[in-house]
């Protein structure tokens, strides 16, 4: 078996510090918007209750909560542009299974949102919560 798995501890980063820090790069560096848009929409959705995340220089690593103690740790990777995978306009995301069995996709940048929350679905089984309705609507 060839996994690219985790293979540290998953030392996770509460998701407001995870938001404010790509919100704070992409003030500086447009270029690092579709990090800041994904980091907002999970804590938009709820999504922080059901996914760990960390960074790696300027890349988004996440996994399914609870983060299991045994390693290698299944993750989805959210590549920035900065890390050599893409280039500006772009977004370059990638499942680590604990099998080898790795998937990678690459799309413009304003689909960001949308392909992370089909990896967690897809890979975690974690969709986003809609907001509740308001009486009457």
């Amino acid at each position: 078996m060839n996994s690219r798995a985790w293979p540290g501890r998953f030392d996770e980063v509460p998701w407001a510090e995870i938001a404010t820090r790509f919100g704070e790069l992409a003030a500086q560096h447009p270029e690092l918007r579709p990090m800041a848009d994904i980091a907002d929409s999970v804590l938009a959705c709820g999504g922080e209750h059901r996914l760990a995340g960390l960074t790696s220089m300027h890349d988004l690593v996440v996994t399914a909560r609870p983060v299991p103690a045994h390693r290698p740790i299944e993750v989805v990777v959210v590549r920035s542009p900065s890390s050599g995978y893409v280039g500006p306009g772009g977004v370059f995301i990638e499942h680590r299974s604990g099998t080898g069995h790795d998937d990678r996709i690459h799309r413009p940048a304003a689909e960001a949102v949308p392909l992370f929350w089909r990896f967690m679905i897809e890979k975690f089984a974690v969709e986003p919560e809609r907001p509740a309705s308001s009486p009457g609507s």
